[in-house]
């Protein structure tokens, strides 16, 4: 850059003035490195599992080291806070991956990677996703101590229900129970506090029972009441002849509006000893999908093709049924329509689009399919460029110069990936020789996973599928020997 200096002169024999001479001088400025880039969780991604998940980035070139910041305070990311720096790679460890567990549910999370150089660092954005949906509870009671706002319906059995302080249902010590004595004959209900609940919602409804039966058959069970007890539903009944339990009900309800949870008891108390209750939650349900958070478009050079994976989304409640892909022409911000590409099944996770022209940029987009409800949410975009001109295929009847291995593909992938390697033609004694070779895939801290190839082989090009199906997500390596030649390279499970 330009600096201008001003120099003041002083003649003596001058009337005193001034001017300025300008000097220019040039300085060259330092080039930090180039930001971290493709988080492969994608920024804004949704229903990220919250007990484990792995993060990856790819690395410009020329770094001495880097690091990684990571928290649910946006502020202490972008600041590089260094009490929410997960991974530091001073002095010279340079790193692509990290893995992140016992996040919380329902919480926004900030990241992002500083990379170092002799020249200086740069930070990429605070990325951020966020993590499952917990639900939201209406009623949680534990028994602990007792069941205060609970109230007893009659006329009949009024004093026939106590809190005991045992776990004869399963759950921790204290519960509600009902008693045979005092006997009567008829209809005893309790019934929970009020629960606030807009019409039509998708409710939850979960507790623990064990029912301490005397004889003949004795009928238990639970309803619920929109009119403070004056008619009831039943969403569980039990008939028994024998001891029930200790177990678990769960079912899901389409509230009526507000309503209470009972719990009745009906014929002769003389029948049973005691029906024990515990750990009784209403909570909202979680129908929503959550669509995939990593999906990746791979153009091929030597096919007219896009290759598509993506990562498993989630869904508590219905199950996921498929996918939904989408595309359009251009970038994201292009005014094209997204149009319907495929709806794939539930173990599903790559789709070859075919239908691609050369010369062309094309968007894709995904979403969770879950039984009969709307699809989920739109996980991130993923471009990819079909190139204007594909290059030749290479075929097993040619005879490569040189060995190679080349990078698998997909990668990341689950389960599969294909790695191809490429033996040349060794000339001894006026014939052609082959090879012995093995291609070996070992974890990240070199434990053997499987031997691909362990044979020899004649002069070629080769391509192996390797399947990760069984094995945790995350880095593995692969390396081929053949005569004087090793290589070693790195691949990344995402599931």
């Amino acid at each position: 850059y330009k600096i201008p200096i001003f120099i003041e002169n002083k003649g003596s024999l001058m009337k005193k003035s001034l001017f300025s001479i300008i000097f220019y001088t040039t300085t060259i400025l330092a080039q930090v490195p180039n930001p971290a880039f493709n988080p492969m969780t994608a920024p804004g991604a949704i229903g990220i599992d919250n007990s484990e998940h792995t993060l990856f980035w790819e690395n410009p070139s020329g770094l001495q080291y880097n690091e990684c910041y990571f928290s649910t305070d946006s502020a202490l990311v972008a600041n590089m806070d260094t009490s929410v720096r997960i991974q530091n790679g001073y002095p010279s460890t340079v790193f692509n991956s990290v893995s992140v567990t016992s996040l919380l549910q329902n919480t926004k999370y900030f990241w992002c990677v500083v990379e170092y150089s002799v020249s200086g660092n740069s930070s990429s954005p605070a990325w951020y996703f966020y993590t499952q949906p917990f639900p939201a509870f209406m009623l949680e009671y534990q028994f602990d101590s007792d069941f205060e706002g609970w109230e007893v319906k009659g006329p009949l059995g009024l004093n026939n229900w106590h809190w005991l302080n045992s776990s004869n249902a399963g759950g921790y010590p204290g519960e509600m129970a009902f008693f045979w004595d005092p006997i009567f004959l008829g209809d005893s209900y309790i019934m929970s506090p009020e629960i606030p609940c807009p019409a039509g919602a998708t409710v939850m409804i979960e507790f623990r029972y064990y029912e301490d039966w005397w004889s003949d058959t004795v009928v238990v069970g639970s309803a619920i009441t929109s009119d403070n007890g004056n008619t009831w539903t039943s969403i569980w009944e039990l008939h028994a002849t024998g001891n029930v339990g200790p177990d678990n009900f769960y079912t899901t309800i389409s509230a009526p509006g507000n309503f209470r949870l009972g719990f009745y008891y009906t014929g002769d108390s003389n029948n049973i000893d005691f029906l024990y209750i515990d750990d009784v939650s209403v909570f909202t349900a979680i129908t929503i999908s959550f669509p995939p958070s990593l999906l990746q478009a791979v153009a091929s050079l030597t096919e007219q093709k896009v290759t598509l994976n993506w990562n498993g989304g989630s869904t508590p409640f219905p199950p996921i049924t498929g996918y939904r892909l989408e595309r359009k022409q251009g970038l994201p911000e292009g005014d094209s329509t997204y149009i319907t590409l495929v709806e794939t099944n539930a173990g599903t996770f790559t789709f070859s689009d075919e239908s691609v022209e050369l010369n062309r940029n094309y968007t894709y987009r995904i979403a969770t399919l879950s039984g009969t409800s709307n699809p989920s949410h739109y996980g991130n975009e993923a471009t990819a460029y079909v190139p204007e001109e594909l290059t030749s295929i290479k075929t097993e009847n040619q005879h490569p110069s040189e060995f190679s291995l080349e990078q698998n593909y997909p990668n990341p992938f689950n389960p599969t990936t294909k790695i191809k390697f490429s033996i040349p033609s060794v000339i001894a004694n006026g014939a052609k020789q082959s090879q012995f070779v093995i291609l070996k895939v070992y974890d990240i801290i070199g434990n053997e996973i499987a031997t691909l190839v362990n044979e020899e082989k004649q002069a070629g090009n080769y391509e192996v599928e390797f399947n990760g199906i069984g094995l945790p997500s995350g880095i593995y390596f692969y390396q081929l020997k053949a005569g004087n030649f090793i290589e070693t390279k790195k691949m990344i499970l995402l599931k």
